[in-house]
């Protein structure tokens, strides 16, 4: 990963970062030397459900959400529609 896309790919995970914080998610935005920055998305009320999100570009050159074990999350472009999915992902279903 470039320099360049280092930064484009923070820039991304930020702005779904405070679209998680307004659905009252926890996050954490970190960039380990040599590997993807990675969000952390905690959900509060149940904290084992949690995910790491990264940006990347894909082959196409756009710009997508992923899940950590490599699951497309959706478009960098619609950051609404990509917090509803993490979120829907990190439910606690109460039984």
């Amino acid at each position: 990963m470039t320099t360049v896309e280092r930064s484009e790919a923070m820039d991304h995970l930020e702005r779904l970062a405070a679209q998680l914080e307004a659905h009252s998610f926890q996050v954490r935005l970190t960039a380990p030397a040599g590997l993807y920055p990675r969000l952390r998305v905690v959900n509060p009320m149940e904290p084992t459900m949690a995910e790491d999100v990264l940006a990347s570009s894909g082959g196409d050159g756009e710009w997508w959400y992923w899940l950590s074990w490599a699951g497309r999350i959706g478009h960098a472009s619609d950051v609404v529609t990509a917090a509803e999915r993490i979120a829907s992902v990190l439910h606690v279903i109460r039984r």
